[in-house]
């Protein structure tokens, strides 16, 4: 996802240092043309058939279809994120011959993407800086329905979303309310009621400022966090909520109220300092829900305008990835220490991860 605001911080020069490093021992068309590179037993590759259509550039959320064989990619285009401006486009893609499937325009800003597994339909959420809108499109005929949001608990606006699983008490949709103006406001919000094409009802499922936090790093309580700028946004194989805060370079775990610790906080650090992260995955399908030891990582490169898979012979059941946007890697991430390992590095603006345990052979 990307954020309305840019936050310079030590990772930003750490990065920068880091490029010049590379240009200086390489050259700089050498550096240039060396493009993003994975290290072993990790193989990166750019999906070159995946051309995007005319006009359709900045791509960001990805989904996979529950076969495997089709990937559908959000084009921001550009487009203001309070959803002013040209619209952004939805593309399936068949990815083994690269075929442009569908080519859908949306309203506003195109965010948060997920497939919703018992109709296959395509949910996205627009505009997370103001404007809330979500459209879903069904998948076999390309047509859009949009819907707006009551304003009682969104004052801001929407970005990623998440479907819980059938292994969770409740099966329902919680969508990320980002850019609230207070942060007693939620930042994590769960449909209240039937879609309605205006004033969508929502309850608050987190607010910004949850009382008691368990720093899981720490083992220790922590009762003055604040959650400023919630992204994206997945299930953990719990079954609980996984919130990306980019204003204190953490995931936050939102489990049931029931459990001893409701809240948990992972903050995150590669090569020693914080780092800000964008989405991030476990090793199983976000549509079905299928875990494999086997499969492969799809990657968007928002400012490259490309998409690249990450494969291995071997995923360890529950491998934890983040896409560490400001140093531009795919990291590694250890949930007991927070600390990112570094896999997949170069990339001109990585943002979207999606795991699938079906490999496709490109033809």
């Amino acid at each position: 996802m990307n954020s309305g605001s840019t936050k310079l911080t030590f990772n930003t020069v750490l990065a920068a240092t880091f490029c010049a490093g590379v240009s200086l021992l390489l050259g700089p068309k050498q550096a240039l043309a060396a493009g993003p590179a994975a290290s072993p037993p990790y193989t990166l590759t750019a999906l070159t058939q995946l051309v995007p259509p005319a006009g359709a550039t900045q791509p960001d959320d990805l989904a996979v279809s529950a076969d495997g064989k089709d990937l559908w990619i959000g084009y921001g285009n550009g487009v203001d994120t309070t959803g002013k401006g040209a619209p952004s486009n939805l593309v399936e893609y068949d990815i083994a011959s690269g075929a442009v499937l569908h080519n859908i325009s949306i309203p506003g800003h195109l965010d948060g993407l997920k497939i919703e597994p018992s109709t296959g339909d395509v949910w996205a959420t627009e505009n997370e800086d103001g404007n809330p809108t979500l459209a879903i499109v069904n998948h076999k005929n390309g047509r859009v329905k949009l819907f707006s949001f009551a304003p009682a608990l969104l004052t801001g606006g929407m970005d990623d979303l998440v479907f819980t699983g059938p292994n969770t008490p409740d099966e329902d949709v919680f969508i990320v309310s980002s850019s609230q103006t207070s942060i007693s406001l939620p930042v994590i919000v769960e449909l209240g009621g039937p879609l309605k094409k205006r004033n969508t009802v929502v309850t608050s499922a987190l607010n910004g400022n949850p009382a008691t936090v368990w720093n899981v790093v720490t083992n220790a309580a922590e009762t003055t966090d604040t959650i400023g700028d919630p992204d994206s946004m997945t299930l953990d194989p719990a079954g609980e909520l996984v919130l990306d805060n980019r204003s204190d370079d953490s995931l936050y775990i939102v489990r049931r109220k029931t459990a001893a610790n409701p809240v948990l906080r992972v903050p995150l650090t590669l090569l020693g300092s914080p780092v800000e992260v964008n989405d991030t995955i476990f090793t199983f399908s976000a549509t079905t829900g299928a875990a494999s030891t086997a499969g492969v990582i799809y990657i968007t490169d928002t400012t490259a305008n490309k998409i690249y898979s990450l494969t291995k012979p071997y995923f360890p059941a529950n491998e934890i990835y983040t896409a560490a946007n400001v140093l531009n890697d795919v990291g590694l991430v250890d949930f007991n220490t927070g600390v990112v390992t570094p896999i997949a590095s170069g990339f001109l603006g990585v943002h979207g991860l999606a795991f699938s345990p079906t490999a496709v052979k490109v033809k």
